[in-house]
C-alpha cells in the first residue's frame, strides 16, 4: 500500500469514526437489517431501549431482539422487505422495569440492482408526545365536565324556580283535594278539577327534569338525528332563568332541520351561548334589552344565531377568551362550545356589528329526517278487545324498589291484568326461577335497584329461560352508569321511561302484548 492510499484509508477511517460518533450520539434507534433479518448495524440508542449493546446486536435474528413484539412488526418488516416503506408507532416496554416508552417506526427498504436487499430502521422516541397527547385528552375531557358542572351551576337558581312553583301547584291542590274529600258534602266536580290542575303542574315539573337531564348526561358518545328547533327549545327553557330577568328573548326561526349529534352536547352548545349572552346585559334594563335566536337553513348547512341588540359588544364577547370572566365560567363555555361544535363537522364563530349587535353564528351540516317508526307504543291500531274476559287476563310481574310506585302501578293495571308487585331484584330471581311459577306474559322491571339491579334479574332468569327475553320491559329514570347503557342498546330493550302517565304504560303493555300474540 502506498502513501496515497493510506492517506486515503486514514481519511476514511477518521470520517467513518467519524459518523458513528453521530449515530451513536442521536436520541433515536438507527439500524439495518438483511433479507434474513439479521442486524448488519445499530447505534448505541439500542442499548438504551433494550439493554443490548450495538456489537452484541451484529448478526441477531430481529426476533431474539423484539421478543414478544416481533409478531406485532412482523407485518411491517415483511412490508419493507416487499419494498414498501413502513411506518408505524409502538408501546416498547422498558428492559429494566421502569414506565413503557412509546416509539415512531420508518422502515425503509434499501434496493440493489433491482432487488430488496435489506431496510434500514429509525425509531424515535414519542413518549413525550404521546404522554403530552394523553394529558391534552384527559384535560379536554375534564374541561368539558367542569364546563357542564358550571352550567348546571349557574342553572341551579332556574332550575328550583321551574320545578318549585309547579310542585307548589301540585301539593296545593292535593291538600285541597283532601279537604274535599273529608267535607260532609264531597263535589266531584271540584275534587276534578283540583285533580286535573295538580296534574298539569305534575307535569311541568317532569318536563322540566328532562330538559335538565339532557344537560347532565355522563357522556356524549351517542349521536342520533336530533331536529335543531327541538334542541333550541329544550335550551331555551334551560337558560330561561339567565334570561328572563335580564332581556327579551325573541324566536325567527325559518324551516325545519337536522343534524346527526349528542342531543345532550348540542343542546350544552345553545345553553353556553344564551348564557353568554344574557350575562352581557344588565338586570335592571331587562325591558330594552333583547336576544335573538335565529335559525334558518342554507344549502345543506343549517345555521343558528344568538345574538344581542347592544351596539357596543361588551368584554365578554373577546372570541373564546374572557380573562376578566373567567371567574363566571365565560371563556370556558365558549371554548368547550367551539369544540363540541367542530367536532359535529361544523363551525362557531362570533361576529359584532354596530347595526345587529353581537352575534353568535353556529354552521352545521344537515341530514336526513329520520324515517318515521312504526307505533310502538299505542295500541289504538291494534284491534285489542275492549274488556278482557276474566279467564283471559294476562299475567304481569312487577318489579320496582320504589314501593310507592310499585303500589300505583298495582293499582292502576289490576283493572285489565293480574299484577304482582315485588320490591327486591333477588326476590323477582327467585319467583322466576321457582319451577312451580305460573308463565308471566310481561315483566315490567326497574333498570337501576339498589341490591339486585334489573340487568342481572335480566340476565340470571333469561340464563335458564330464554324466552323471557322478549317480556322484559324496562323501566328508568335515566340509565346513568355506561354499563346501563350499554346493556339498553345490545338487548334493543323496551323502555318506559320514567316519570310516565297511566295511558301511556297502558297503551305500550296492549302494544307488546299484542306483538308476543302474534309472535308466539
Amino acid at each position: 500500500m502506498n502513501v496515497q492510499e493510506r492517506t486515503i484509508s486514514g481519511e476514511v477511517e477518521v470520517e467513518t469514526a467519524s459518523l458513528r460518533r453521530l449515530v451513536d450520539s442521536l436520541p433515536a434507534m438507527v439500524a439495518y437489517w438483511d433479507s434474513e433479518q439479521r442486524c448488519r448495524f445499530a447505534n448505541r440508542a439500542y442499548e438504551k431501549w433494550f439493554g443490548v449493546s450495538p456489537e452484541a446486536l451484529i448478526g441477531t435474528h430481529i426476533r431474539e431482539l423484539l421478543g414478544p413484539l416481533y409478531a406485532l412488526n412482523l407485518p411491517y418488516i415483511e412490508g419493507a422487505l416487499r419494498g414498501e416503506t413502513q411506518e408505524f408507532e409502538r408501546e416498547i416496554p422498558d428492559p429494566a422495569g421502569g414506565p413503557a416508552r412509546f416509539s415512531q417506526a420508518l422502515y425503509i427498504p434499501d434496493f440493489v440492482g433491482g432487488k430488496v436487499r435489506g431496510f434500514s430502521v429509525l425509531v424515535t422516541d414519542i413518549t413525550r408526545r404521546q404522554r403530552a397527547e394523553a394529558a391534552l385528552v384527559e384535560l379536554e375531557r375534564q374541561l368539558q365536565v367542569a364546563e357542564r358542572l358550571t352550567a348546571m351551576a349557574l342553572l341551579a337558581g332556574g332550575i328550583a324556580h321551574e320545578v318549585n312553583n309547579p310542585l307548589m301547584a301540585v301539593l296545593g291542590n292535593i291538600d285541597l283535594a283532601l279537604e274535599n274529600l273529608d267535607s260532609q258534602k264531597p263535589d266531584p266536580r271540584e275534587l276534578r278539577e283540583l285533580l286535573v290542575e295538580a296534574s298539569i303542574g305534575a307535569k311541568r315539573v317532569r318536563d322540566t327534569v328532562q330538559h335538565m337531564k339532557l344537560l347532565s348526561r355522563a357522556d356524549g358518545s351517542t349521536r342520533e338525528v336530533v331536529n335543531v328547533e327541538d334542541a333550541l327549545e329544550y335550551a331555551m327553557q334551560a337558560a330561561l332563568n339567565a334570561i328572563q330577568f335580564r332581556a327579551r328573548l325573541v324566536r325567527e326561526f325559518d324551516g325545519v332541520a337536522f343534524v346527526r349529534a349528542d342531543v345532550s352536547q348540542l343542546v350544552q352548545v345553545f345553553v353556553n351561548l344564551l348564557v353568554n349572552v344574557a350575562q352581557a346585559f344588565e338586570k335592571e334594563q331587562a325591558l330594552a334589552n333583547s336576544i335573538r335566536v335565529c335559525m334558518r337553513i342554507e344549502g345543506e348547512h343549517v345555521v343558528v344565531e344568538v345574538g344581542d341588540n347592544r351596539s357596543e359588544p361588551p368584554a365578554a364577547f373577546e372570541p373564546f377568551f374572557a380573562p376578566e370572566d373567567v371567574r363566571r365560567g365565560v371563556g370556558l363555555r365558549l371554548t368547550v362550545s367551539q369544540g363540541l361544535v367542530t367536532a359535529l363537522g361544523g363551525t362557531l364563530l362570533v361576529s359584532r356589528d354596530a347595526s345587529r349587535g353581537s352575534v353568535f353564528q353556529v354552521r352545521l351540516p344537515c341530514v336526513a329526517p329520520p324515517v318515521s317508526a312504526e307505533p310502538t307504543v299505542c295500541g289504538a291500531d291494534l284491534d285489542l278487545p275492549a274488556v278482557r274476559k276474566p279467564d283471559q287476563r294476562p299475567r304481569i310481574l312487577v318489579i320496582d324498589d320504589e314501593l310507592a310506585l310499585g303500589q300505583i302501578l298495582q293499582r292502576a293495571l289490576s283493572r285489565d291484568y293480574d299484577v304482582t308487585l315485588l320490591t327486591h331484584g333477588r326476590d323477582a330471581i327467585a319467583l322466576l326461577s321457582a319451577a312451580d311459577t305460573p308463565g308471566f306474559d310481561l315483566i315490567l322491571c326497574d333498570l337501576m335497584m339498589p341490591d339486585v339491579n334489573g340487568e342481572d334479574v335480566f340476565e340470571t332468569v333469561t340464563r335458564a329461560e330464554p324466552d323471557l327475553a322478549k317480556r322484559f320491559v324496562f323501566m328508568t329514570g335515566g340509565a346513568f352508569t355506561p354499563r346501563a347503557q350499554r346493556f339498553l342498546a345490545e338487548q334493543s330493550a323496551v323502555v318506559l321511561e320514567k316519570p310516565f302517565d297511566m295511558a301511556t304504560a297502558r297503551d305500550l303493555l296492549e302494544a307488546e302484548l299484542a306483538r308476543l300474540s302474534v309472535s308466539d
